[in-house]
C-alpha cells in the first residue's frame, strides 16, 4: 500500500490552513501554498499563506493540538514554490470553488508533480471528474475527491469521491491513512452534485431559512431549536454557517441549483443572505455574519445589542415582511456564548 509521509495543500483559506494543522497533529509535515498578493515585494510573496497559517494558530476551537506543531507547516506560493510538489506524496487542492480557477492551477500542478503522485480536490460539490477533464492519463488515474468538513480536526466525516478512471489502490491508501492517522470516518460517495453531506445539509439549511421567515423566528430561536436540544452540535444552524463560511454555502447552493433537478425548486437562498454576501459578511473569516463572540458573551453577558439591531435594520429595512427581525426581537438575550449580529 502507498505510504504518505508529506502532503502539499493548495489554498491557505479557512479549510486549507486547518487541514495543514490537522496533518501536523498527526505528525505529517506539509506545504501550504496560496497566491502571491498583488504588488508584493520579495519579503511578502508568501504573506497570504502565512496569514492563513497564523489564523489556524489562533483558531477556536483550536486547529493545532499544541502550538509547537505549526513548525511542521511550510508556507509558500503558487508562483515560486510549485517545484516543491515533487517532494509530496499527496497534493490536496483546496482553493475557492471556481471550476476554471481550479483547472488553471491544476495544469501547473500537473507539470510540477512527479508521475504517480496522488492529487485530490476538497471541492464541496463541483464534479470531480470534470475538474481534471482533458488532463494526462497519469494525472487522472491519481485524481479523485477527498471532501473534508470544517473544522477538520473535529468533524469526523470524510467523503471519498472516485472518478471512472481513478486508481482504486490509491484511493484505498488515502482511505487507510485518513482512518488510521487522521481519525476520519471515510464514506464512499458518488460524483454527483454536492455528494452526500452537502446534498442533505443544503436542503436542510435552506428549508430552515424558509420556515424561519414563514414562522417569524429569529436567528437565536433557530439556533436554540436546532442545536444540542435535538442532538446536533451546539453551533446549530447559523453558527455552523459562520464557521463554514457564507461564501462556501453560497457556492454549494449555486452548484445544486445548476446541477441538481430532483429537489424542491422553491428552496433558494433568501434575500437577506444574498445581501450579507454582497456586504462580505462571510462568517468567522472576516469576523462578521450571523453570530459574534464578545468579551461580555464569554462572561454570559451580551454586549453591543444596539449595534446588532442597527445592523439587521440595515439589511432588512423597516418594511420588509419577509423577515421581521425588529429591534425588539434581535436584542433578546440568549443563554449561549455568542450573539446574533
Amino acid at each position: 500500500m502507498r505510504s504518505i509521509h508529506k502532503v502539499a495543500i493548495l489554498g491557505a483559506g479557512t479549510m486549507g490552513a486547518r487541514l495543514a494543522a490537522h496533518f501536523a497533529n498527526a505528525g505529517v509535515p506539509s506545504y501550504l501554498f496560496d497566491i502571491v498578493p498583488p504588488g508584493a515585494d520579495a519579503a511578502s510573496r508568501d504573506s497570504v499563506a502565512a496569514a492563513g497559517l497564523d489564523a489556524a494558530k489562533k483558531a477556536k476551537p483550536a486547529a493545532f493540538m499544541e502550538s509547537s506543531l505549526a513548525k511542521l507547516v511550510t508556507v509558500g506560493n503558487f508562483e515560486d514554490d510549485l517545484k516543491k510538489l515533487a517532494d509530496a506524496d499527496w497534493i490536496l487542492e483546496a482553493v475557492v470553488e471556481n471550476l476554471d480557477l481550479k483547472r488553471v492551477l491544476l495544469k501547473k500542478v500537473e507539470a510540477a508533480r512527479k508521475p504517480g503522485t496522488i492529487v485530490t480536490t476538497n471541492t464541496s460539490g463541483l464534479p470531480v471528474g470534470k475538474i481534471a477533464e482533458g488532463f494526462s492519463d497519469d494525472f487522472r488515474r491519481c485524481w479523485f475527491g477527498t471532501h473534508f468538513f470544517n473544522p477538520p480536526r473535529y468533524m469526523r466525516l470524510l467523503e471519498l469521491i472516485p472518478t471512472s478512471v481513478a486508481d482504486r489502490s490509491l484511493m484505498e491508501a488515502v482511505s487507510h491513512f485518513c482512518d488510521t492517522r487522521l481519525g476520519k470516518g471515510v464514506v464512499m460517495a458518488k460524483d454527483t452534485p454536492n455528494f452526500i453531506g452537502n446534498r442533505i445539509g443544503t436542503f436542510s439549511v435552506l428549508n430552515v431559512m424558509r420556515l424561519m421567515q414563514e414562522m417569524n423566528f429569529t436567528i437565536e430561536d433557530i439556533d436554540a431549536l436546532t442545536g444540542q436540544a435535538v442532538g446536533w452540535p451546539k453551533s446549530a444552524t447559523f453558527r455552523t454557517i459562520d464557521l463554514v463560511g457564507l461564501d462556501i454555502l453560497g457556492h454549494v447552493v449555486t452548484n445544486m441549483n445548476q446541477s441538481a433537478h430532483d429537489e424542491r425548486s422553491d428552496l433558494k437562498l433568501p434575500d437577506f443572505f444574498n445581501q450579507m454576501l454582497e456586504r462580505k459578511w462571510l462568517g468567522t473569516k472576516p469576523k462578521a455574519a450571523f453570530t459574534k463572540r464578545s468579551k461580555a458573551a464569554k462572561a454570559r453577558k451580551m454586549s453591543g445589542s444596539h449595534s446588532i439591531g442597527r445592523r439587521w435594520n440595515t439589511i432588512l429595512g423597516k418594511n420588509q415582511s419577509s423577515l421581521r427581525l425588529t429591534w425588539q426581537r434581535t436584542s433578546r438575550t440568549p443563554t449561549r456564548d455568542y450573539a446574533c449580529c
